[in-house]
C-alpha cells in the first residue's frame, strides 16, 4: 500500500511538472522570418495613402481580408492580403501607397510581387506598372497638348487576345479618362 501511495505521488508530481513545462513553453510571437517582423493590424487602421489606392482600379474589385505591419531590416511597409472570389494576392505598399522593393528581392521579383494581382476579363489581362516604367515614347505624348493639361493617376500593361498596348489612367480637376496607346505613343481603339 505504502509503495502504490509513493507511486500516485510521484506520477502526480511528474504530471504537475509536465503541466507547469507546457504552460512555461507557451510563447506568444508576432512573426519573425530572417529579420522580417509581421504584425497583424486591422485594415482600418492602413494608411489613407494605401486606402486611397485600394479604391481605385483595378484593385478596387478585391476585398482586403488581412493587414500587416511589415519591418524588413531597415524597411518597413505595409502588407494588404485580398481576395477576389476564389482568387488571393498579397500586396506591399509604402505608407504613402507606393509599391515597395523588398530587401533582397530585385525590383522585377518585388514588381512581381505586388503584380500578382491581374485583372482578367474574357481574354483581356490587365496589369497594373508604375507610371514611370511607361515607354518613353508614352510619356512624350502625355508632356503634350491636349494630354499635358492631365495627371496619370494609374498604369496597366493590357494583353487583349494578339494585341498589346497600354492605359493610361488620367485625371483633370474632377474629370478623369482612361487612354490607350501602343508602345510607340500612338493612341489605340
Amino acid at each position: 500500500m505504502k509503495k502504490l501511495f509513493v507511486a500516485a505521488i510521484v506520477a502526480f508530481a511528474g504530471f504537475t511538472a509536465t503541466q507547469a513545462q507546457a504552460s512555461v513553453n507557451k510563447v506568444e510571437i508576432v512573426s519573425v522570418q530572417d529579420s522580417v517582423v509581421k504584425t497583424p493590424i486591422e485594415v482600418s487602421a492602413l494608411p489613407d495613402a494605401i486606402k486611397t489606392v485600394l479604391a481605385t482600379d483595378p484593385y478596387k474589385d478585391w476585398t482586403p481580408t488581412a493587414a500587416l505591419s511589415v519591418k524588413d531590416g531597415d524597411k518597413a511597409y505595409f502588407q494588404v492580403d485580398v481576395k477576389k472570389a476564389e482568387e488571393t494576392a498579397s500586396l506591399k505598399f509604402d505608407a504613402e501607397g507606393k509599391p515597395v522593393e523588398l530587401s533582397g528581392a530585385s525590383v522585377a521579383e518585388a514588381q512581381a510581387s505586388i503584380n500578382e494581382m491581374v485583372s482578367v476579363q474574357d481574354s483581356v489581362v490587365k496589369t497594373p506598372i508604375e507610371v514611370s516604367a511607361l515607354p518613353d515614347a508614352i510619356k512624350t505624348v502625355l508632356a503634350t497638348d491636349p494630354y499635358k493639361a492631365w495627371t496619370p493617376t494609374a498604369a496597366f500593361s493590357v494583353k487583349d487576345g494578339d494585341k498589346a498596348y497600354f492605359q493610361v489612367d488620367v485625371k483633370k480637376e474632377e474629370e478623369t479618362a482612361s487612354l490607350k496607346f501602343d508602345a510607340e505613343g500612338k493612341p489605340v481603339e
